[in-house]
């Protein structure tokens, strides 16, 4: 029974993170506070500064940690992008708050926000439930942060924007996300399978999220993709298959 209520938890906090994302895009002071509050039930609070300064910048680059490349399996995948994407949100943080003359410890950091949230959240769920319920909320967040690298795995595999002669990369394009316009994710994910929209448009609310049939294009929903995600060797014939198709067999143009 324990069991089945921490995976129930877990699957829920995927859902309440992808939640945040909706609402950390958004621009109202509102909306950015409820984000960090959805973020801190998973204890996941650095996400919003990581995904929007951090990952809109650099997705489908080598520098991008969120960004899985060819032949990296999603167990080698996660240990680059968890770390990577907590020490990114840092670093974007500090930066910012020492652009307006603050330390990192200021009242006025985004991350320490959610964090403070999420201690809240636990003690006073320990308070009234006890221990176990701590337990649980520990052990559930793991769950939580795994559904995220599992969508940030299948979104911009191996999917490259390329460098410019001025040593920038390209502007980002539908063509640098998988896109994936499946009736269940559309329901669940608040079309954030219309990934490739997401990315060209950042601040276009879900609601008006376009598919686009030209934009490279995942053989099933995201759970599916999950699934095979799960999997290495079916994952690689699929998806290598389909970049090499995509990119005419030249390696040069993949993200590796």
């Amino acid at each position: 029974m324990q069991l089945i209520l921490l995976l129930t938890l877990g699957v829920f906090g995927g859902l309440g993170v992808n939640l945040g994302h909706e609402l950390g895009h958004k621009k109202s002071r509102l909306d950015k506070n409820l984000a960090k509050l959805v973020l801190a039930s998973g204890a996941y609070g650095h996400f919003n500064v990581e995904h929007n300064a951090g990952h809109h910048r650099d997705v489908a680059t080598p520098e991008d940690t969120a960004s899985a490349k060819m032949g990296e399996s999603i167990y080698c995948f996660v240990l680059r992008e968890f770390p990577g994407g907590i020490k990114r949100a840092w670093r974007i943080e500090k930066a910012r708050l020492e652009r307006i003359g603050l330390p990192w410890y200021s009242v006025d950091n985004q991350i320490l926000h959610s964090y403070l949230m999420t201690v809240v959240i636990y003690t006073l769920m320990t308070y009234f439930f006890g221990w176990q319920a701590l337990l649980i909320l520990i052990l559930h967040a793991p769950l939580v942060w795994w559904q995220l690298t599992s969508a940030n795995y299948i979104e911009h595999y191996g999917l490259l924007r390329q460098k410019l002669e001025n040593g920038q990369y390209e502007k980002c394009q539908p063509k640098h996300s998988w896109n994936s316009n499946h009736l269940v994710s559309n329901l669940l994910l608040f079309h954030l399978q219309r990934h490739s929209d997401h990315h060209a448009n950042p601040a276009r609310h879900y609601q008006s999220l376009r598919h686009f049939e030209d934009a490279p294009q995942l053989p099933t929903g995201y759970m599916g993709m999950f699934v095979l995600a799960y999997i290495p060797g079916l994952w690689y014939k699929v998806m290598d298959a389909k970049l090499m198709k995509l990119y005419d067999n030249d390696l040069s143009l993949v993200n590796k």
